[in-house]
């Protein structure tokens, strides 16, 4: 819902510039150009008011953003789940996602994201914030695995995993703590285990919102 929100809050701040004869810049040709823009972006949306919401400690503080090291995601849909079998190449249900995610950095400390999302136009930022995950995610990330990190996620569940390969296998880290697995934060397992215990999830979910 916060997401939601802030995407909402992205498309009137864009709409405010139009009308203040400030034209909006086009999409760009690369993502990282994109999350370049962003963060301008981003820098002229914080408020007093939001500042908080969108991860920071202060106002202020996004005038010292930065980008972090990119991430992208990789989807795992219902229907996939639903139909996955032990044994099955985990490698076989990761659909790449057109957006890509950029924590946002201050000191070095991750505070906030951006995700850069590729249409036939270009890429341009679609959403800004998502604090809580873009810190889980970047608390277990590897300084030696950091460049070849994504993220695996489940849209159905909102669930979201670090992952990387290991010795090509697919592993993933779960980032919260969920009561209905056996899995806990941190700590890396392979991705047949966490599918394993997600499709009893699939089999009984009853499409409402999680």
């Amino acid at each position: 819902m916060r997401s939601l929100l802030l995407t909402c809050a992205l498309l009137l701040f864009m709409m405010g510039c139009q009308k203040s004869n400030e034209p909006p810049k086009p999409p760009s040709s690369q993502p990282q150009e994109a999350a370049t823009t962003a963060i301008g972006v981003l820098q002229k949306m914080v408020t007093e008011k939001n500042f908080r919401a969108l991860g920071f400690d202060s106002a202020d503080q996004v005038k010292q953003a930065q980008l972090g090291e990119p991430l992208a995601i990789y989807d795992v849909g219902l229907d996939q789940l639903k139909t996955y079998k032990t044994g099955t190449d985990p490698n076989t249900l990761l659909v790449q996602s057109s957006r890509t995610l950029y924590p946002v950095t201050v000191d070095g400390q991750v505070k906030s994201s951006v995700t850069i999302s590729h249409k036939e136009s270009g890429y341009q930022a679609s959403s800004f914030g998502n604090a809580e995950i873009i810190k889980s995610l970047s608390r277990y990330r590897q300084a030696q695995t950091a460049g070849g990190d994504f993220v695996v996620r489940i849209p159905a569940f909102n669930m979201y995993y670090l992952a990387r390969r290991a010795e090509k296998r697919l592993v993933l880290v779960p980032i919260i703590d969920d009561s209905r697995l056996k899995l806990k934060p941190g700590e890396a397992v392979s991705a047949e285990t966490v599918l394993d215990q997600l499709v009893p999830l699939a089999n009984a979910y009853n499409g409402l919102p999680m």
